[in-house]
């Protein structure tokens, strides 16, 4: 037992940032409930085999690499599925500009759907629209500021698009 524990800890030593730790402890069960909770510290306690006050330092570090994993590839899912959910909702229904007026009333309680209409009509005049999230993770922009600029551009875009098809 010390001994495999002591070459999972040289592979934590030797981890490459890039690739993922798949189970190095060998306790399948366990790692699929971790998995699905990566702060559940109780099941990290479960997975090391003692409470995690008493782990060494190499433990430490190694369920430190761990949680950070886990909870990244918990996110980049998360990701998945909100754009998934955009992609399903984009499919299914054009927003009119009356719909998007009212959005504007209450921009914080509507942004999502804000962000779906600004998405198909970029889209619709060849470009891309690229979401509050992706720029401002924190969310320290001004929501009525981004939906203001954003309004501003895709008339921009119109007119450019008028412009080029002679209908000007």
């Amino acid at each position: 037992m010390v001994l495999y524990l002591g070459s999972t800890l040289t592979y934590a030593q030797y981890y490459d940032e890039e690739q993922m730790i798949e189970d190095p402890l060998v306790k399948p069960h366990i790692w699929s409930q971790l998995k699905e909770s990566p702060t559940d510290e109780k099941l990290w306690a479960m997975y090391f085999g003692k409470d995690l006050f008493d782990i060494t330092a190499e433990e430490y570090q190694l369920y430190e690499i761990l949680k950070k994993d886990l909870l990244n590839t918990d996110k980049s899912y998360l990701q998945e599925q909100e754009q998934a959910r955009i992609d399903r909702v984009l499919s299914q229904s054009t927003v009119s500009e009356n719909e998007f007026e009212s959005w504007t009333r209450n921009i914080s309680l509507n942004f999502g759907q804000i962000e779906l209409y600004f998405t198909d009509k970029f889209s619709s005049l060849g470009s891309e629209y690229v979401p509050y999230s992706e720029l401002y993770e924190e969310g320290e922009y001004n929501l009525t500021q981004w939906v203001d600029e954003h309004e501003s551009r895709l008339k921009e875009l119109e007119e450019l698009n008028s412009i080029n098809n002679g209908d000007y």
